[in-house]
């Protein structure tokens, strides 16, 4: 086992000084916005971290999670600023359009992923420019919050493999359970009582190393799947229950949000008129 990360001083969780390297910096509107959040999400939930010694002091990484809820982005954004290192996330684009939001995703440094569209390539190149200055970028490989009835991890995208093959970082997997219970998918707000409990699980870091046989493309498939076993592993562990035999396959979902696509039985409708 890894030897335990000795704890992360005040000064350096809360970003105060030059207590972090530049590459770990949250900047100023982080600072200020740490200083509400981070008391009411202790207000709101019970916390639980469990290796957070995986995280890198320093250098580049992808650090990838679990989606249940909306709260998750909140629970992983908690645990990276209290750990040292800066919150940045990939995030859908449609977040960024929305007023005073994007403005502050903005500021903060987050990442529009622009789906389906002629600058989809363009998070990539941010992404990868970000991982060269050593930064840690969070991000969700499933894409969206999971469609699995019981709230396992999906099928995920290629896209975290890619980065970390493009730029030689590592790929750390984590699993988030209890943010569910706090902030259902489809409620406007969190539910404030009872007081739940936020369970966050850090794996070993999996490192993005192609083999000599692989193709880019086979190395993606191969990196995305020791990723989604490992968060679901790590998931497991903290529900104390066997995942199901089968991985929940989003493309076959009738309705796809998160690629803006209708639901595939209207499509068909429209077919045969």
């Amino acid at each position: 086992m890894g030897r335990p990360r000795p704890t992360i001083s005040f000064a350096r969780s809360w970003d105060l000084g030059s207590a972090r390297p530049p590459e770990r910096r949250a900047g100023g509107v982080i600072f200020v916005a740490q200083l509400v959040l981070r008391p009411l999400i202790r207000l709101l939930a019970g916390r639980q971290w469990i290796g957070t010694h995986h995280f890198p002091e320093r250098g580049a990484a992808v650090a990838c999670g679990n989606h249940s809820g909306p709260f998750d982005a909140l629970a992983y954004g908690h645990l990276l600023q209290a750990c040292g290192i800066a919150p940045r996330f990939l995030a859908k684009d449609s977040l960024f359009r929305i007023p005073l939001l994007g403005t502050i995703l903005r500021a903060t440094g987050q990442i529009p992923v622009h789906r389906g569209t002629t600058r989809s390539t363009d998070a990539l190149s941010t992404a990868r420019a970000a991982l060269e200055r050593g930064e840690l970028l969070m991000v969700f490989p499933e894409g969206t919050y999971t469609r699995d009835p019981e709230l396992w991890p999906m099928r995920a995208r290629l896209g975290a493999a890619r980065l970390a093959l493009s730029t030689g970082a590592p790929l750390i997997p984590l699993a988030c359970w209890g943010s569910q219970q706090l902030w259902p998918v489809g409620g406007m707000l969190p539910r404030l009582l009872p007081r739940r409990r936020l369970i966050i699980r850090v794996g070993e870091p999996i490192p993005a190393q192609r083999r000599p046989e692989e193709t880019e493309h086979q190395a993606a498939v191969r990196l995305t799947e020791e990723l989604m076993s490992a968060i679901t592993a790590l998931l497991a562990t903290t529900r104390a229950q066997p995942p199901p035999p089968t991985v929940h396959d989003p493309r076959n979902d009738d309705h796809r949000p998160e690629d803006g696509r209708p639901q595939r039985r209207r499509q068909l409708r429209r077919g045969r008129r």
